[in-house]
C-alpha cells in the first residue's frame, strides 16, 4: 500500500518543513509495517495543483493525506475533486484544524473519503491498517469521520489526546529535509541557514476568543522530555547541517522549568546554533532569569502576541494581558539583547479607528524590532466564527468564500465598526507608520541576506502594495 502525504500549494510567505506531516509519516512507518509513505511539500517545490495532479498520476498512491487550514481550504477542495476525476479508487483523507472544527462539512464538501479530527497520528495509522487489511468497518476508529455503506456521514467519538509525547518518534526528517527548503522561514528573516522548526509542547491552556487551538488541543498543554528535544536538535545539527532552530510551540515558555531546562541543556552540550520563537510566547511567562539563560543558549528573537493597543479590546477577547506588563517585558527582552517582534490584529470585534490608532501608537512606543499587523479572520472552532456565521445568515457553510478570509490580503468581510476598505487602509498605514522610521529600516536592511531579496520583495508587493 502506498501513502502520499501532501502539503498543498497556497499563497504563503512561510515555507518550512511541515512538522505535522513529518510526525504522521514517522508514526506510520513505526506502526504500519510494509506501508510505503512519502511526503510532497508543494510549497517547497512551488508545485501548483496541475503539477500535483500529474505527480499523483505518476506516483499512483492508494491513499492521499492532505493538511487543511481554513485559509487554503478552497485549494484543497479543488485538489481532491481533481484526484477523484483522475482515479476515483484513490482514497483521500483530510486532517488539520479546519477539518477538526468542521468534520462533516469538510468531508461532504470536498468529496473526501475520510476526515481525521484532532491529533492525527493514531487515527491515521488505524485507518491505514484497516484499509490495508481489506476491511471496510471504520466504526471503531475514534477521531474518524467517514461515509457508511449507505453513504451517510458518520462522526466517531473523539480520540483521547496522546498523554505522553515522548512515545512519538521524531518527525520523518528524511522526507522534510530542512536543507532542501528555500530561505523563507517563519518570520521571513533568519541568522543562519539551514533553519529547522521544532515543537517541544503541544497545546495552550489559554482561551483567547479569536484563536482556534482549543478545537485540536482542548485547552491542554503537554510536554516533550527536555533531553529528547535537545537530542533531536543535536541530530539535526550533525546529520542535516542545521544551524538555526525555530520553536513553533503555541506556548514554549508556559512552564518555566521546561524552557529553562532546554536552554540549560543546549549550553551544556555547547551546540553551535541560534534559535528563535517566531510563533509567539506569552508575555506574562517571561522573567529576567529566563531571558538571561535564553540569550546564553542562542536565543536572538522572541515574538509576542500583543494583538491590540486597546485594553478594552484585549479584555473583550479574553487575552488576559495588561498593557503595562507588555511594555515592561518588551523592554526587559530588549535589554537582555534579544530582538522583539509584536503581533497585532486589525478588525477585531469592537474595533474602530481610535482603537487601531491605539495599536499603531502602542507598537511604535514599544522597543520592538518588528511588528506584524494582520486582518482579523474568524477561525472555525471559535465562538467568533459561530457568531459571524449566524450574523451572515448563510443558508449553509457552502456559501462561505473561504479564500476571502485572508489574514493579509484585502478581506471582503468586516467584523467590527470598520468597513473592509477602512481595514485595508489602516493595515497599510500601520505597516508604513511602523517600518517607515529610519531606525527600523536600517536595522531590517542589515539583516537581509542576498538569497532573500526576491522573496522579501514579493512579500512587500503582495502585502503592502495590494
Amino acid at each position: 500500500m502506498k501513502v502520499l502525504l501532501v502539503n498543498p500549494y497556497f499563497d504563503s510567505h512561510i515555507i518550512t518543513p511541515p512538522l505535522g506531516l513529518g510526525y504522521i509519516s514517522a508514526y506510520i512507518k513505526a506502526k504500519c509495517p510494509g506501508i510505503e509513505v512519502s511526503i510532497i511539500d508543494c510549497l517547497a517545490r512551488n508545485m501548483g495543483n496541475d503539477r500535483l495532479i500529474k505527480f499523483i498520476a505518476g506516483a499512483k498512491p492508494d491513499l492521499i493525506g492532505l493538511s487543511v487550514y481554513s485559509t487554503f481550504y478552497a485549494q484543497v477542495r479543488e485538489i481532491i475533486r481533481d484526484v477523484k476525476k483522475l482515479d476515483n479508487n484513490i482514497k483521500v483523507a483530510i486532517g488539520g484544524p479546519h477539518v477538526s472544527a468542521l468534520p462533516s462539512f469538510s468531508l461532504e464538501d470536498t468529496l473526501s473519503d475520510f476526515a481525521i479530527c484532532g491529533e492525527g497520528e493514531e487515527t491515521f495509522a488505524e485507518l491505514i491498517n484497516q484499509l490495508s487489511s481489506g476491511a471496510n468497518d471504520y466504526s471503531a476508529i475514534n477521531g474518524l469521520c467517514f461515509r457508511d455503506s449507505g453513504n451517510a456521514i458518520k462522526v466517531n467519538p473523539p480520540r483521547k489526546l496522546i498523554e505522553d509525547l515522548n512515545t512519538l518518534d521524531w518527525p520523518d526528517w528524511k522526507e522534510i529535509n530542512p536543507a532542501g527548503y528555500p530561505a523563507a522561514p517563519h518570520g521571513g528573516l533568519y541568522k543562519r541557514f539551514p533553519v529547522a522548526p521544532l515543537i517541544t509542547t503541544r497545546g495552550c491552556p489559554f482561551g483567547c476568543k479569536f484563536c482556534g487551538t482549543r478545537v485540536t488541543w482542548r485547552g491542554s498543554i503537554r510536554y516533550r522530555n527536555k533531553l529528547d528535544v535537545v537530542d533531536e536538535m543535536e541530530f539535526l545539527v550533525k546529520d542535516y547541517g542545521v544551524r538555526e532552530f525555530h520553536f513553533e510551540d503555541d506556548n514554549f515558555t508556559f512552564e518555566r522549568s521546561h524552557a529553562y531546562g532546554i536552554c540549560r541543556e543546549i549550553i551544556k552540550r555547547k551546540l553551535d546554533i541560534v534559535w528563535a520563537c517566531p510563533n509567539g510566547v506569552r508575555i506574562d511567562t517571561i522573567d529576567d532569569d529566563l531571558l538571561e539563560i535564553m540569550k546564553m543558549s542562542g536565543c536572538y528573537l522572541l515574538a509576542f502576541g500583543i494583538e491590540s493597543g486597546s485594553q478594552d479590546i484585549l479584555d473583550s477577547m479574553g487575552k488576559r494581558l495588561d498593557k503595562a506588563m507588555v511594555s515592561a517585558v518588551v523592554r526587559k527582552t530588549r535589554d537582555a539583547g534579544i530582538e522583539t517582534w509584536g503581533f497585532f490584529i486589525i478588525g477585531l470585534p469592537g474595533e474602530n479607528r481610535q482603537t487601531v490608532r491605539e495599536s499603531i501608537d502602542f507598537a511604535k512606543r514599544l522597543p520592538l524590532d518588528r511588528a506584524q499587523f494582520c486582518n482579523f479572520v474568524p477561525i472555525p472552532g471559535t465562538p467568533l466564527f459561530d457568531s459571524w456565521v449566524k450574523g451572515q445568515n448563510f443558508s449553509s457553510l457552502k456559501d462561505i468564500k473561504w479564500e476571502d478570509l485572508n489574514f493579509y490580503g484585502r478581506s471582503t468581510h468586516t467584523f467590527s465598526h470598520l468597513d473592509v476598505r477602512d481595514i485595508a487602509k489602516l493595515q497599510k498605514k500601520a505597516f508604513m507608520s511602523f517600518y517607515g522610521r529610519p531606525r527600523i529600516i536600517l536595522k531590517l536592511i542589515s539583516k537581509v541576506k542576498l538569497r532573500q531579496i526576491a522573496f522579501l520583495s514579493r512579500r512587500f508587493k503582495e502585502y503592502i502594495l495590494k
